[in-house]
Protein backbone atom coordinates (compact mmCIF):
# COMPACT_ATOMS: atom_id res chain seq x y z
CA UNK A 1 0.00 0.00 0.00
CA UNK A 2 1.61 3.31 -1.49
CA UNK A 3 0.72 6.34 1.11
CA UNK A 4 1.97 10.36 0.18
CA UNK A 5 3.99 11.92 3.01
CA UNK A 6 2.94 15.37 3.95
CA UNK A 7 5.93 16.63 2.40
CA UNK A 8 5.56 16.12 -1.34
CA UNK A 9 7.90 16.55 -4.17
CA UNK A 10 8.93 19.96 -4.71
CA UNK A 11 8.73 21.34 -8.24
CA UNK A 12 12.84 20.49 -9.03
CA UNK A 13 12.25 16.96 -8.17
CA UNK A 14 8.97 16.76 -10.55
CA UNK A 15 11.33 18.01 -13.25
CA UNK A 16 13.35 15.91 -12.89
CA UNK A 17 10.34 13.27 -13.30
CA UNK A 18 9.52 14.75 -16.17
CA UNK A 19 12.92 14.57 -17.97
CA UNK A 20 13.30 10.95 -17.37
CA UNK A 21 9.97 10.15 -18.33
CA UNK A 22 10.18 12.30 -21.80
CA UNK A 23 13.23 10.65 -22.43
CA UNK A 24 11.55 7.20 -23.33
CA UNK A 25 9.96 8.86 -25.79
CA UNK A 26 13.50 9.01 -28.05
CA UNK A 27 13.78 5.30 -27.94
CA UNK A 28 11.91 3.12 -30.65
CA UNK A 29 8.89 1.46 -30.47
CA UNK A 30 9.34 -2.45 -29.23
CA UNK A 31 8.08 -5.28 -31.21
CA UNK A 32 6.77 -7.56 -28.51
CA UNK A 33 3.48 -7.31 -27.28
CA UNK A 34 4.29 -7.12 -23.65
CA UNK A 35 6.68 -4.37 -24.30
CA UNK A 36 4.37 -2.36 -26.36
CA UNK A 37 1.57 -2.51 -23.37
CA UNK A 38 3.99 -1.45 -21.26
CA UNK A 39 5.21 1.58 -23.34
CA UNK A 40 1.32 2.50 -23.53
CA UNK A 41 1.31 1.84 -19.72
CA UNK A 42 4.40 4.39 -19.31
CA UNK A 43 2.83 7.04 -21.99
CA UNK A 44 -0.08 6.89 -19.90
CA UNK A 45 1.64 7.85 -16.64
CA UNK A 46 3.97 10.51 -18.72
CA UNK A 47 0.13 11.81 -19.59
CA UNK A 48 -0.67 12.26 -16.11
CA UNK A 49 2.43 14.02 -15.32
CA UNK A 50 2.28 16.39 -18.00
CA UNK A 51 -0.92 17.66 -16.96
CA UNK A 52 0.41 17.99 -13.43
CA UNK A 53 3.26 20.01 -14.93
CA UNK A 54 0.95 21.85 -17.05
CA UNK A 55 -0.96 22.83 -13.96
CA UNK A 56 2.14 24.26 -11.95
CA UNK A 57 2.52 26.42 -14.75
CA UNK A 58 -0.77 27.57 -15.55
CA UNK A 59 -1.24 28.19 -11.62
CA UNK A 60 2.51 29.99 -11.77
CA UNK A 61 1.20 32.27 -14.64
CA UNK A 62 -2.24 33.19 -13.17
CA UNK A 63 -0.48 34.15 -9.48
CA UNK A 64 2.13 36.43 -11.59
CA UNK A 65 -0.61 38.29 -13.44
CA UNK A 66 -2.60 38.85 -10.28
CA UNK A 67 0.43 39.76 -8.60
CA UNK A 68 1.20 42.68 -11.27
CA UNK A 69 -2.32 44.10 -11.28
CA UNK A 70 -2.79 44.00 -7.35
CA UNK A 71 1.18 45.61 -7.30
CA UNK A 72 -0.48 48.45 -9.90
CA UNK A 73 -3.42 48.97 -7.61
CA UNK A 74 -6.30 47.46 -9.85
CA UNK A 75 -9.39 46.59 -8.14
CA UNK A 76 -9.38 42.24 -7.73
CA UNK A 77 -12.30 41.93 -9.40
CA UNK A 78 -10.78 42.52 -12.43
CA UNK A 79 -7.58 41.15 -11.67
CA UNK A 80 -7.83 37.84 -13.62
CA UNK A 81 -9.71 39.31 -16.52
CA UNK A 82 -8.54 38.15 -19.88
CA UNK A 83 -6.37 35.70 -18.27
CA UNK A 84 -7.85 32.30 -19.21
CA UNK A 85 -7.83 34.47 -22.84
CA UNK A 86 -3.97 34.72 -22.62
CA UNK A 87 -4.04 31.13 -21.90
CA UNK A 88 -5.85 29.44 -24.32
CA UNK A 89 -4.06 31.14 -27.09
CA UNK A 90 -0.64 29.59 -25.18
CA UNK A 91 -3.02 26.42 -25.25
CA UNK A 92 -4.33 26.52 -28.87
CA UNK A 93 -8.02 26.26 -26.77
CA UNK A 94 -11.01 27.94 -26.44
CA UNK A 95 -11.04 30.68 -23.77
CA UNK A 96 -13.97 28.03 -21.78
CA UNK A 97 -11.42 25.22 -21.79
CA UNK A 98 -8.60 27.17 -20.49
CA UNK A 99 -10.61 28.86 -17.93
CA UNK A 100 -11.86 25.09 -16.87
CA UNK A 101 -7.68 24.47 -16.90
CA UNK A 102 -7.22 27.58 -14.28
CA UNK A 103 -10.00 26.54 -11.64
CA UNK A 104 -8.44 23.14 -11.96
CA UNK A 105 -4.63 24.39 -11.56
CA UNK A 106 -5.83 26.32 -8.26
CA UNK A 107 -7.58 23.57 -6.89
CA UNK A 108 -4.65 20.97 -7.20
CA UNK A 109 -1.94 23.49 -6.76
CA UNK A 110 -3.38 24.47 -3.41
CA UNK A 111 -5.96 22.71 -1.31
CA UNK A 112 -5.50 19.22 -3.42
CA UNK A 113 -2.00 18.30 -3.04
CA UNK A 114 -2.33 14.75 -2.28
CA UNK A 115 -4.55 14.78 -5.53
CA UNK A 116 -1.45 16.37 -6.99
CA UNK A 117 0.93 13.82 -6.06
CA UNK A 118 -1.07 11.43 -7.33
CA UNK A 119 -0.96 12.76 -10.68
CA UNK A 120 2.61 13.39 -10.89
CA UNK A 121 3.40 9.29 -9.99
CA UNK A 122 0.92 8.80 -13.28
CA UNK A 123 -1.59 6.99 -10.41
CA UNK A 124 -4.60 9.11 -11.08
CA UNK A 125 -5.63 10.17 -14.87
CA UNK A 126 -6.25 13.74 -15.58
CA UNK A 127 -10.10 12.87 -16.02
CA UNK A 128 -10.39 11.40 -12.66
CA UNK A 129 -7.98 14.39 -10.92
CA UNK A 130 -10.36 16.54 -12.42
CA UNK A 131 -13.29 14.93 -11.20
CA UNK A 132 -12.08 15.40 -7.46
CA UNK A 133 -11.34 19.33 -7.90
CA UNK A 134 -14.94 19.25 -9.50
CA UNK A 135 -17.05 17.37 -6.78
CA UNK A 136 -15.03 19.31 -3.91
CA UNK A 137 -15.50 22.55 -5.20
CA UNK A 138 -18.18 23.63 -2.96
CA UNK A 139 -16.49 22.61 0.21
CA UNK A 140 -13.85 25.28 2.27
CA UNK A 141 -10.44 24.85 1.83
CA UNK A 142 -10.30 22.52 5.35
CA UNK A 143 -12.68 20.52 4.06
CA UNK A 144 -11.23 20.31 0.84
CA UNK A 145 -8.02 18.78 2.67
CA UNK A 146 -9.69 16.74 4.74
CA UNK A 147 -11.28 15.13 1.33
CA UNK A 148 -7.98 14.75 -0.49
CA UNK A 149 -6.45 13.01 2.25
CA UNK A 150 -9.14 10.76 2.70
CA UNK A 151 -9.39 10.26 -1.18
CA UNK A 152 -5.92 9.84 -2.54
CA UNK A 153 -3.34 9.82 0.98
CA UNK A 154 -3.87 6.24 0.20
CA UNK A 155 -3.66 5.01 -3.83
CA UNK A 156 -5.70 2.03 -2.72
CA UNK A 157 -8.69 4.27 -2.33
CA UNK A 158 -9.63 5.23 -5.93
CA UNK A 159 -7.32 2.37 -7.17
CA UNK A 160 -9.12 0.28 -10.08
CA UNK A 161 -12.10 2.69 -10.01
CA UNK A 162 -13.00 4.05 -13.36
CA UNK A 163 -14.34 8.13 -13.44
CA UNK A 164 -17.70 7.57 -12.92
CA UNK A 165 -17.31 5.51 -10.02
CA UNK A 166 -14.61 7.75 -9.24
CA UNK A 167 -17.42 10.87 -9.10
CA UNK A 168 -19.44 8.71 -6.67
CA UNK A 169 -16.83 8.14 -4.11
CA UNK A 170 -15.59 12.09 -4.30
CA UNK A 171 -19.63 12.76 -3.88
CA UNK A 172 -19.92 10.48 -0.97
CA UNK A 173 -16.91 11.51 0.84
CA UNK A 174 -18.29 15.33 0.32
CA UNK A 175 -21.66 14.81 1.81
CA UNK A 176 -20.18 12.97 4.69
CA UNK A 177 -17.81 15.93 5.22
CA UNK A 178 -20.55 18.91 4.11
CA UNK A 179 -24.29 17.31 3.96
CA UNK A 180 -25.94 20.92 3.55
CA UNK A 181 -23.66 21.90 1.70
CA UNK A 182 -23.75 19.43 -0.92
CA UNK A 183 -27.36 19.46 -0.53
CA UNK A 184 -27.22 23.22 -1.51
CA UNK A 185 -25.04 22.73 -4.08
CA UNK A 186 -27.24 20.51 -6.11
CA UNK A 187 -30.45 22.55 -5.22
CA UNK A 188 -28.72 25.60 -6.90
CA UNK A 189 -27.25 23.77 -9.82
CA UNK A 190 -31.22 24.07 -11.12
CA UNK A 191 -29.93 27.61 -12.17
CA UNK A 192 -27.79 25.96 -14.68
CA UNK A 193 -30.31 24.55 -17.22
CA UNK A 194 -29.50 25.09 -20.34
CA UNK A 195 -29.95 24.26 -23.67
CA UNK A 196 -27.28 24.17 -26.40
CA UNK A 197 -26.43 23.47 -29.82
CA UNK A 198 -23.23 22.43 -31.61
CA UNK A 199 -22.90 20.89 -35.71
CA UNK A 200 -21.52 17.33 -36.16
CA UNK A 201 -20.39 15.49 -38.79
CA UNK A 202 -22.63 14.64 -42.02
CA UNK A 203 -25.58 17.34 -41.66
CA UNK A 204 -26.49 16.54 -37.85
CA UNK A 205 -26.34 18.96 -35.24
CA UNK A 206 -26.44 17.87 -31.52
CA UNK A 207 -28.97 19.71 -29.64
CA UNK A 208 -28.63 19.15 -25.22
CA UNK A 209 -30.74 19.90 -22.73
CA UNK A 210 -29.23 20.34 -19.37
CA UNK A 211 -32.26 19.56 -16.24
CA UNK A 212 -32.37 19.09 -13.09
CA UNK A 213 -32.23 14.81 -12.30
CA UNK A 214 -35.71 14.38 -11.74
CA UNK A 215 -36.57 16.22 -14.71
CA UNK A 216 -33.96 14.69 -16.77
CA UNK A 217 -34.55 11.22 -15.93
CA UNK A 218 -38.40 11.49 -16.42
CA UNK A 219 -37.75 12.58 -19.87
CA UNK A 220 -35.45 10.22 -21.21
CA UNK A 221 -38.10 7.27 -19.95
CA UNK A 222 -41.02 9.44 -21.76
CA UNK A 223 -39.22 9.13 -24.63
CA UNK A 224 -37.92 4.96 -23.98
CA UNK A 225 -42.10 4.51 -23.80
CA UNK A 226 -42.79 5.98 -26.68
CA UNK A 227 -40.15 4.07 -28.45
CA UNK A 228 -41.14 0.89 -26.97
CA UNK A 229 -44.91 1.28 -28.70
CA UNK A 230 -43.24 2.64 -31.96
CA UNK A 231 -45.00 1.42 -35.22
CA UNK A 232 -43.07 -1.26 -37.67
CA UNK A 233 -41.81 1.59 -39.97
CA UNK A 234 -38.14 0.34 -40.16
CA UNK A 235 -36.92 3.20 -37.16
CA UNK A 236 -34.58 2.02 -34.26
CA UNK A 237 -35.61 2.38 -30.81
CA UNK A 238 -32.94 5.22 -30.60
CA UNK A 239 -34.13 7.03 -34.16
CA UNK A 240 -37.97 6.97 -32.61
CA UNK A 241 -36.88 8.56 -29.15
CA UNK A 242 -34.93 11.15 -31.76
CA UNK A 243 -37.94 11.80 -33.55
CA UNK A 244 -40.45 11.93 -30.84
CA UNK A 245 -38.15 14.81 -28.76
CA UNK A 246 -38.63 16.90 -32.76
CA UNK A 247 -42.04 16.30 -32.99
CA UNK A 248 -43.60 16.95 -28.99
CA UNK A 249 -41.10 20.23 -28.74
CA UNK A 250 -41.80 21.66 -32.42
CA UNK A 251 -45.35 20.51 -32.88
CA UNK A 252 -44.81 18.79 -36.51
CA UNK A 253 -44.13 15.28 -37.32
CA UNK A 254 -40.29 14.32 -37.45
CA UNK A 255 -40.99 14.21 -41.36
CA UNK A 256 -42.13 17.42 -42.40
CA UNK A 257 -40.05 19.85 -43.80
CA UNK A 258 -39.38 22.35 -40.75
CA UNK A 259 -39.97 26.22 -40.88
CA UNK A 260 -36.49 27.62 -41.71
CA UNK A 261 -35.35 31.23 -41.52
CA UNK A 262 -32.35 30.40 -44.05
CA UNK A 263 -29.39 32.79 -43.25
CA UNK A 264 -27.26 30.98 -45.42
CA UNK A 265 -24.19 32.43 -46.95
CA UNK A 266 -23.72 30.89 -49.75
CA UNK A 267 -22.85 32.22 -54.33
CA UNK A 268 -25.94 32.87 -56.00
CA UNK A 269 -24.62 30.24 -58.58
CA UNK A 270 -24.27 27.36 -55.84
CA UNK A 271 -27.78 28.02 -54.54
CA UNK A 272 -30.38 29.06 -57.26
CA UNK A 273 -28.11 27.32 -59.84
CA UNK A 274 -26.73 24.07 -60.18
CA UNK A 275 -22.92 24.81 -59.27
CA UNK A 276 -20.85 22.88 -57.00
CA UNK A 277 -19.84 24.31 -53.74
CA UNK A 278 -20.42 24.59 -50.40
CA UNK A 279 -22.54 27.08 -47.74
CA UNK A 280 -22.51 27.74 -44.29
CA UNK A 281 -25.63 27.90 -42.47
CA UNK A 282 -26.01 29.61 -39.22
CA UNK A 283 -26.46 26.90 -35.97
CA UNK A 284 -25.60 24.31 -38.50
CA UNK A 285 -22.15 24.47 -40.05
CA UNK A 286 -20.94 23.92 -43.34
CA UNK A 287 -23.39 21.85 -46.10
CA UNK A 288 -23.01 20.75 -49.54
CA UNK A 289 -24.78 22.82 -52.14
CA UNK A 290 -26.71 20.00 -53.08
CA UNK A 291 -27.92 20.14 -49.48
CA UNK A 292 -28.44 23.93 -48.87
CA UNK A 293 -30.58 23.88 -52.20
CA UNK A 294 -32.80 20.59 -51.09
CA UNK A 295 -33.56 22.13 -47.47
CA UNK A 296 -34.77 25.54 -49.33
CA UNK A 297 -36.50 24.03 -51.82
CA UNK A 298 -38.80 21.46 -49.20
CA UNK A 299 -39.33 24.14 -46.86
CA UNK A 300 -40.50 26.04 -49.93
CA UNK A 301 -42.70 23.82 -50.63
CA UNK A 302 -45.36 24.68 -47.90
CA UNK A 303 -44.13 28.55 -47.72
CA UNK A 304 -42.18 28.17 -44.66
CA UNK A 305 -38.48 29.32 -46.09
CA UNK A 306 -37.31 32.98 -45.70
CA UNK A 307 -33.81 33.19 -47.73
CA UNK A 308 -31.68 35.53 -46.71
CA UNK A 309 -28.73 35.85 -49.51
CA UNK A 310 -25.52 36.98 -48.50
CA UNK A 311 -23.35 37.80 -51.46
CA UNK A 312 -19.88 36.22 -51.48
CA UNK A 313 -16.64 37.18 -54.11
CA UNK A 314 -15.45 33.96 -55.70
CA UNK A 315 -11.98 35.52 -55.93
CA UNK A 316 -11.45 35.65 -52.23
CA UNK A 317 -14.32 34.16 -50.70
CA UNK A 318 -14.99 37.20 -48.44
CA UNK A 319 -18.76 38.07 -47.90
CA UNK A 320 -19.07 41.71 -49.44
CA UNK A 321 -22.50 42.55 -49.04
CA UNK A 322 -26.15 41.62 -48.01
CA UNK A 323 -29.27 42.03 -49.70
CA UNK A 324 -32.15 45.09 -49.70
CA UNK A 325 -34.38 42.89 -47.12
CA UNK A 326 -32.08 43.91 -44.45
CA UNK A 327 -34.38 46.15 -42.14
CA UNK A 328 -32.39 48.87 -40.13
CA UNK A 329 -28.58 49.93 -40.84
CA UNK A 330 -27.64 48.53 -37.26
CA UNK A 331 -29.84 45.15 -37.17
CA UNK A 332 -28.56 44.60 -41.39
CA UNK A 333 -25.02 45.29 -40.20
CA UNK A 334 -25.09 42.24 -37.12
CA UNK A 335 -26.81 39.76 -39.91
CA UNK A 336 -23.33 40.52 -42.07
CA UNK A 337 -21.31 40.40 -39.38
CA UNK A 338 -22.70 37.27 -38.17
CA UNK A 339 -22.94 35.56 -41.52
CA UNK A 340 -19.41 36.76 -42.15
CA UNK A 341 -17.75 35.71 -38.81
CA UNK A 342 -20.07 32.14 -38.53
CA UNK A 343 -18.58 31.78 -35.09
CA UNK A 344 -16.82 33.74 -31.86
CA UNK A 345 -13.93 35.60 -33.44
CA UNK A 346 -11.68 34.65 -30.96
CA UNK A 347 -9.11 31.77 -32.05
CA UNK A 348 -9.56 28.62 -31.01
CA UNK A 349 -13.08 29.52 -28.73
CA UNK A 350 -15.74 28.39 -31.90
CA UNK A 351 -18.78 29.59 -29.37
CA UNK A 352 -21.54 31.14 -30.76
CA UNK A 353 -21.60 34.51 -31.33
CA UNK A 354 -23.55 36.70 -29.04
CA UNK A 355 -22.02 40.17 -28.69
CA UNK A 356 -21.45 42.44 -31.82
CA UNK A 357 -18.00 44.25 -30.71
CA UNK A 358 -16.77 47.41 -31.89
CA UNK A 359 -12.61 46.29 -32.31
CA UNK A 360 -11.66 49.85 -31.72
CA UNK A 361 -13.97 50.61 -29.06
CA UNK A 362 -16.99 53.08 -29.37
CA UNK A 363 -15.78 54.79 -26.27
CA UNK A 364 -12.29 55.49 -27.95
CA UNK A 365 -14.74 56.89 -30.90
CA UNK A 366 -14.73 53.79 -32.71
CA UNK A 367 -17.02 53.69 -35.39
CA UNK A 368 -20.39 51.56 -36.60
CA UNK A 369 -19.14 49.87 -38.97
CA UNK A 370 -18.43 46.70 -40.85
CA UNK A 371 -15.00 47.24 -41.02
CA UNK A 372 -15.30 48.02 -37.03
CA UNK A 373 -17.14 45.10 -36.06
CA UNK A 374 -16.42 42.15 -35.11
CA UNK A 375 -18.76 38.89 -34.07
CA UNK A 376 -17.24 37.52 -30.44
CA UNK A 377 -18.77 35.71 -27.45
CA UNK A 378 -19.86 36.90 -24.46
CA UNK A 379 -16.90 35.72 -22.25
CA UNK A 380 -14.39 37.05 -25.15
CA UNK A 381 -15.85 40.27 -25.29
CA UNK A 382 -15.47 40.90 -21.84
CA UNK A 383 -11.55 39.78 -21.68
CA UNK A 384 -11.02 42.59 -24.52
CA UNK A 385 -11.82 45.05 -21.68
CA UNK A 386 -8.93 43.53 -19.38
CA UNK A 387 -5.90 45.90 -18.69
CA UNK A 388 -3.38 45.91 -20.95
CA UNK A 389 -5.47 44.72 -24.19
CA UNK A 390 -6.05 46.50 -28.02
CA UNK A 391 -7.52 45.56 -30.98
CA UNK A 392 -7.34 46.82 -34.13
CA UNK A 393 -8.52 46.06 -37.97
CA UNK A 394 -5.80 45.68 -40.29
CA UNK A 395 -5.45 44.72 -43.89
CA UNK A 396 -4.60 40.93 -44.82
CA UNK A 397 -3.61 39.29 -47.86
CA UNK A 398 -6.55 37.08 -48.13
CA UNK A 399 -9.09 40.09 -48.69
CA UNK A 400 -11.31 38.93 -45.57
CA UNK A 401 -11.76 40.81 -42.39
CA UNK A 402 -8.76 40.58 -40.32
CA UNK A 403 -8.60 42.08 -36.25
CA UNK A 404 -5.48 41.91 -34.50
CA UNK A 405 -5.25 41.70 -30.46
CA UNK A 406 -2.57 42.69 -28.15
CA UNK A 407 -2.80 41.26 -24.63
CA UNK A 408 -1.75 42.03 -20.96
CA UNK A 409 1.98 40.68 -21.78
CA UNK A 410 2.36 41.86 -25.23
CA UNK A 411 1.96 38.76 -27.26
CA UNK A 412 -0.92 39.01 -30.18
CA UNK A 413 -2.89 37.34 -32.76
CA UNK A 414 -4.64 37.75 -35.94
CA UNK A 415 -8.21 36.51 -36.31
CA UNK A 416 -9.12 36.53 -39.97
CA UNK A 417 -13.02 35.96 -41.19
CA UNK A 418 -13.81 32.10 -42.26
CA UNK A 419 -13.51 32.26 -45.95
CA UNK A 420 -16.63 31.67 -47.80
CA UNK A 421 -16.53 29.03 -50.09
CA UNK A 422 -17.40 30.07 -53.37
CA UNK A 423 -18.62 27.47 -56.42
CA UNK A 424 -16.36 25.44 -57.18
CA UNK A 425 -14.57 25.78 -60.81
CA UNK A 426 -16.12 24.49 -63.70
Amino acid sequence: MNTVSNSLENDSTSTGVVAARVALLADPLPDGDVELLQRIGELEQLRSLVGAEMSRALSGFRDLRVAERAARGIAPDRRELGVAHEVGQAMGASPHRASSALRTAKALCGALRHTMARLTAGELSPERAHAVVVGTSHLDDAERRQADERLCADSAVLDGLGTARTIDAVRRVSYELDPEGTLARWANAAKDRHVSIRPVPDGLVRISVLLPTPQGVGLWAALGRAADQRPCDGRTHAQFMADTAYERIAGRPGTAAPPVHVNLTVSDAVLVGDAAGTGFLADGGGLPGEIARRLVAEASEDGLAWLRRLYVTPETGAVVAMDSRARTVPEGMARLIRARDQYCRTPYCDARIQHIDHVHPAAEAGETSVDNGQGLCRACNFAKEADGWSARPVADATGRHTVETTMTSGVGYRSTAPRQAPPAAA
